[in-house]
């Protein structure tokens, strides 16, 4: 009886034990940022020989990219005015700044 018992015992500690809380680490999505200034009337963007695309001015309008290397092609009434190669680390929020 007194092994029956202690075998009961041990195999219901052994079960709750694992019932536990069980802890994870979560990691956010890496997220890059692209803005530009200065004169951007008539301008168009390529981000890796992708299509182009009109953007606005200034810091509140950020474009998203994955951190790494990218190729960012300015355009100008369809004429190339700036090519830059630039690499975004994770977090980081990078200016293209376009002269007039």
């Amino acid at each position: 009886m007194k092994t029956i018992i202690i075998t009961l015992v041990t195999l219901l500690l052994t079960f709750f034990s694992g019932c536990g809380y069980k802890e994870g680490v979560t990691t956010e999505d890496t997220k890059a940022y692209l803005y530009f200034s200065g004169d951007l009337d008539d301008v168009t963007v390529s981000v890796d020989h992708a299509e182009e695309f009109k953007v606005k001015a200034g810091r509140d309008n950020q474009y998203k990219l994955k951190p790494g290397k990218h190729l960012i092609e300015v355009y100008r009434d369809g004429q190339k005015i700036i090519q830059r190669e630039i690499f975004l680390g994770n977090g980081i929020a990078k200016e293209i700044e376009v002269a007039e």
